[in-house]
């Protein structure tokens, strides 16, 4: 109300004055153009969207524009003009997305081709249109075709968030892309489907680097200095290649199994090089690799001395699956080791049950995890291999604080399936039996549970929770 009325006093001084707060607090600065916001029909959101903007005028300041993308039609001139009145209006934040109802139909199933027509109808944004908005510092595009610019396109000086969802964008465009925005500091690709070979190059303010169930991706070369964070999860990726990972603090390798045997990889001479890594995700995949490399990984990976964090992605448990485990913690050593999170198979009929490698079975190390104070385990199910590991890891944190052990959803010891109450006897089953285990720490508390309460969450959670 005070604006109001400063307002209405400046507009009593001098009637040039009358319309100065129009300028001065423009209401709103984020905008929100979406079907339930605007229309239902494409036709009409169109329509309703034209008329908005046109009322508002131009030159009014803009902090974020959303506009969600209802499916029927094609939208490139549409894209086009908001684009302009955006870049009057000196937007930050842009992101221009097709709605769920639309993405739900195509782009969210990364392995199915698009018919034709579907095809067709992926609307297309021109670069050079969005490089005409010189104050924007965040872009995100989804379900949308990111059409190739040229090699002297206009730069985006300010840009340093772009994040591409479900974008039909190619190698080439990419690379030109990132060399536009001279300070990008973050990038996220997640659910591109045409990107093979992602390359990175001559970016000097990138820090974080995320990719995402990117199907065809099967290398990433990156080239920036100051790279910080780097995520992958999603097919199997061939080779990662880093011009500086000694820099690198975060970093998530998670990737699916190929379709037979391991073909040769740099992936344990990659790990190798993050000397200086403070949280880290690793896939079972990986883990494989370690155990059979053996004395080169014993070479390549002999301490995370500044490690915090570690996070397994277990596509399987088997008994190999758990001598790999084993053959890890042996060989990488992380003797400030703070968290470690397991996550296991959502379910026995796992796709990847059958073994790739055979390799030697590993008695439990020899280890003191002198820092470690807490510890998650996910999908637990109280097989053999899962309480052995358990069992291993409580006789030897000494400083244990927490284990907080969170149950598969189909958990249910044999016995009570017919009972009552067969869930929460199960689950007193278990504790009985968790309790019986000789612990390093007296102060260290089980917590067990058939569903996730948030607690204690991995820094990585939301990368691979969404593939």
């Amino acid at each position: 109300m005070e604006r109001g009325f400063d307002a209405i006093r400046t507009g009593v001084l001098s009637s040039r004055w009358r319309s100065l707060w129009r300028h001065r607090w423009p209401h709103p600065a984020v905008l929100d153009l979406s079907p339930h916001t605007v229309a239902a029909s494409a036709d009409d959101f169109v329509a309703g969207v034209d008329r908005f903007l046109s009322a508002r005028g131009r030159g009014r300041r803009i902090d974020t524009l959303f506009v969600a993308l209802p499916h029927g039609r094609r939208y490139d001139a549409d894209i086009k003009r908001w684009i302009e009145y955006a870049a009057s209006c000196s937007i930050e934040d842009l992101r221009l997305v097709v709605s769920p109802s639309s993405l739900a139909g195509t782009s969210a199933r990364p392995g199915r081709r698009l018919r034709r027509q579907e095809r067709a109808a992926v609307s297309s944004v021109f670069f050079h249109s969005i490089c005409e908005c010189s104050n924007l510092t965040r872009l995100a595009l989804s379900g949308l075709r990111l059409s190739s610019p040229s090699a002297n396109i206009k730069r985006l000086s300010d840009l340093e968030v772009l994040d591409l969802h479900a974008g039909h964008v190619t190698d080439a465009a990419l690379r030109r892309v990132v060399a536009a925005c001279p300070l990008l500091r973050s990038l996220d690709l997640r659910l591109c489907r045409k990107l093979r070979r992602i390359v990175i190059t001559a970016n000097s303010r990138l820090t974080s680097l995320t990719i995402v169930d990117c199907p065809r991706a099967m290398e990433v070369t990156v080239s920036a200095p100051d790279l910080r964070c780097f995520r992958y999860s999603g097919n199997y990726l061939t080779s990662y290649s880093f011009d500086s990972p000694k820099r690198l603090e975060e970093v998530c390798m998670s990737s699916g199994g190929p379709p037979s045997c391991l073909p040769p990889s740099n992936w344990v001479k990659t790990l190798g090089g993050l000397s200086n890594i403070k949280v880290l995700t690793l896939c079972s995949l990986l883990l494989q690799y370690v155990a059979i490399e053996g004395g080169n990984a014993t070479r390549e990976c002999n301490n995370f001395r500044n490690l915090r964090e570690l996070q397994l992605l277990m596509g399987m448990m088997t008994v190999d699956n758990l001598t790999n485990i084993y053959t890890f913690i042996r060989i990488c050593k992380c003797p400030r080791l703070e968290k470690l999170f397991i996550e296991l198979p959502t379910t026995m009929n796992d796709p990847y049950v059958e073994n790739y490698l055979m390799v030697p079975k590993e008695e439990p190390p020899e280890v003191d995890f002198k820092y470690l104070k807490i510890i998650k385990i996910n999908n637990f199910n109280g097989h053999r291999n899962e309480m052995q590991l358990v069992r291993f890891l409580l006789g030897k944190a000494g400083v244990l604080e927490s284990l907080m052990v969170i149950t598969s959803k189909d958990f249910m010891v044999e016995e009570y399936i017919n009972t009552v109450d067969g869930c929460r006897d199960s689950l007193h089953f278990l504790q009985s039996q968790l309790s019986l285990f000789t612990k390093a720490s007296v102060n260290a508390q089980i917590i067990l549970s058939d569903r996730e309460d948030n607690k204690f969450i991995p820094t990585h959670w939301e990368v691979y929770s969404k593939v």
